[in-house]
C-alpha cells in the first residue's frame, strides 16, 4: 500500500478500523471444550490429579523431565530463583527491560537484581554486559525472551558454564518460541513460564517451572508446593515436619484441566500468530522511519506483542502521541516504557518505602547508587523509540492489512 495523507481519527478523521480490533481478545480464548473439561472435574468429585496430567503433558510437549505447575508466572520466576540456589543477598543479573514479575520473584526471596542493557535490535539482554556484571555473589541469570523474541541463548549459556552460573529462562511471553531448532525453555538450566489470559495459553492463571536437573527440581517441588515440609511417622504416627521455608503456590487443579485443552491447541495458536506477524513484517519493511522487529538468526519468534521500532528523527511525535493516533485508527497498542525495570520509584526514591511491610531487599534500600538512570543507556533509548501492537491468533489477513494501513497513514501524518 502506498503513504496516504488522510486526516488522522485522533483528530476527527475516519479511523482505519469501524471497530477496535485487539481489545478483550483473552475472553476468546477459551470456550465449550475447556468448560467441558472443568465440569467432568468436577462431576468426577475432584478425582484423579489434573495438575500432574498438565505437568506431564506440558513438559513431555517440551521434551524435559521435570515440571512443577504453579499459580503465576511471578511465582515461577521466584521458584526458579529458589531451585537455582540463590539464597538471600545473593545477586541475580536480569535485562533491564521486562515485565515487573520477572524482578518481583528476584526480590521476593530477598535477592538483589542487577540490571543489564539491551540489544538494541531485540531489546533482549545483552552477554557483553551480563558478563561485565558477574560479581562472586551472582548465583543466576534470567534470559527473558521478549515479545515472544527468543534471547541469545548461545553466548549467554557459555557465561553461565564459564562462571559456574545457571541460567533461567523466562518464557512468560514466548510459548513455543525456538531458538537454532529448539523450543525456548528448554535450552537453560531452567524454564518458567506464565498462563494468565492473555499469553498464547492459558490456565486462567497459573505458571510453570521446567528443569532436566534434579536437584533443582526437588528444590522447586519441595518451595513451591511442599510447603518446605516432609512427612513420616513418629512412634507409629503420621507426622510432618518442616525442613525449611515454602509456600504454597500449587497450581488450581481447575486451571489445570483448562490448561490440558489449551496445551493441544497451543502449536496451531503459535503458527497463526506466527504467520499473520510475518505477514505484517513484510508489509511494513519499506515504511520510512518504521522497522518491523528483529528477528535473531536462527530463531522463531511467537509474537505475543509486535514491537515496530521507531526512528526518533524520522517523526514529529513520540511513541505516546503515535500510539495515540494508532489507537484512534482502532489498532490496540501503547508503548511499553513501564517496562524499564529499575525506572521505578521502588529502586530510584531515596526516601523509605510508604508501605514498609512491603519493602524490597534492606540492601536494595542501602545501596540506592547501584540504581539509575542512564544505567542501561540501550534499554532507555529502545523504549522510547518503540510501540507495541497487541497481537492475536484471532487477526485475519484483512486485520493484518487494516494494522499495515493504519501504520502509513500515521507514519505519513507524523513524518518529520
Amino acid at each position: 500500500m502506498k503513504g496516504t495523507t488522510e486526516q488522522l481519527a485522533v483528530d476527527g478523521g475516519t479511523p482505519v478500523f469501524a471497530e477496535p480490533i485487539g481489545q478483550n481478545l483473552a475472553v476468546r480464548k477459551v470456550g465449550a471444550e475447556e468448560a467441558e473439561s472443568v465440569a467432568a472435574l468436577i462431576r468426577g468429585g475432584i478425582s484423579g490429579d489434573p495438575i500432574d496430567a498438565f505437568c506431564e503433558a506440558f513438559t513431555q510437549a517440551h521434551g524435559v523431565r521435570h515440571g512443577v505447575a504453579v499459580d503465576s508466572g511471578t511465582a515461577a520466576v521466584h521458584v526458579g530463583v529458589v531451585a537455582a540456589g540463590v539464597d538471600p543477598g545473593d545477586e541475580v543479573i536480569l535485562p533491564a527491560i521486562s515485565d515487573v514479575g520477572s524482578v518481583k520473584g528476584i526480590l521476593a526471596h530477598n535477592a538483589i537484581p542487577i540490571f543489564a542493557d539491551v540489544d538494541l535490535h531485540s531489546y533482549n539482554i545483552d552477554p557483553v554486559d551480563v558478563e561485565s556484571k558477574i560479581s562472586d555473589r551472582t548465583k543466576a541469570i534470567i534470559a527473558v525472551h521478549l515479545y515472544g523474541q527468543p534471547a541469545p541463548m548461545d553466548e549467554l549459556m557459555d557465561i553461565g558454564r564459564r562462571h559456574n552460573v545457571p541460567v533461567i529462562e523466562d518464557c512468560a511471553q514466548a510459548h513455543f518460541a525456538e531458538y537454532k531448532g529448539r523450543r525456548v525453555g528448554t535450552i537453560g538450566d531452567i524454564g518458567v513460564f506464565s498462563f494468565i489470559t492473555g499469553k498464547h495459553m492459558t490456565t486462567i492463571t497459573g505458571g510453570m517451572v521446567m528443569t532436566n536437573n534434579d536437584e533443582y527440581a526437588k528444590r522447586a517441588e519441595l518451595f513451591s508446593i511442599g510447603r518446605g515440609e516432609e512427612e513420616g511417622k513418629k512412634e507409629g504416627m503420621f507426622f510432618r515436619t518442616h525442613v525449611g521455608l515454602g509456600l504454597n503456590y500449587r497450581m488450581n487443579p481447575l486451571g489445570a484441566a483448562v490448561g490440558l485443552v489449551q496445551l493441544n491447541k497451543l502449536g496451531d495458536i503459535v503458527a497463526r500468530r506466527r504467520e499473520t506477524g510475518q505477514m505484517l513484517d513484510k508489509l511494513i519493511h519499506d515504511i520510512p522511519g518504521l522497522s518491523p522487529p528483529h528477528i535473531v538468526d536462527e530463531a522463531m519468534h511467537a509474537y505475543w506483542l509486535y514491537a515496530v521500532r521507531m526512528d526518533e528523527r524520522a517523526f514529529t511525535a513520540d511513541t505516546y502521541a503515535f500510539a495515540r493516533a494508532l489507537q484512534a485508527e482502532g489498532v490496540s497498542c501503547m508503548p511499553k516504557d513501564y517496562y524499564l525495570l529499575y525506572d521505578h520509584p521502588a529502586f530510584l526514591d531515596p526516601a523509605p518505602p510508604r508501605n514498609p511491610e512491603y519493602a524490597f531487599p534492606r540492601a536494595v534500600y542501602d545501596d540506592r547508587e547501584r540504581y539509575f538512570k542512564g544505567m542501561c543507556p540501550n534499554a532507555e533509548r529502545g523504549l522510547a523509540a518503540h510501540i507495541v501492537i497487541t497481537w492475536s491468533e484471532f487477526y485475519t489477513r484483512e486485520d493484518v492489512l487494516g494494522v499495515e494501513k493504519a501504520l502509513r497513514k500515521v507514519a505519513d501524518a507524523y513524518r518529520a
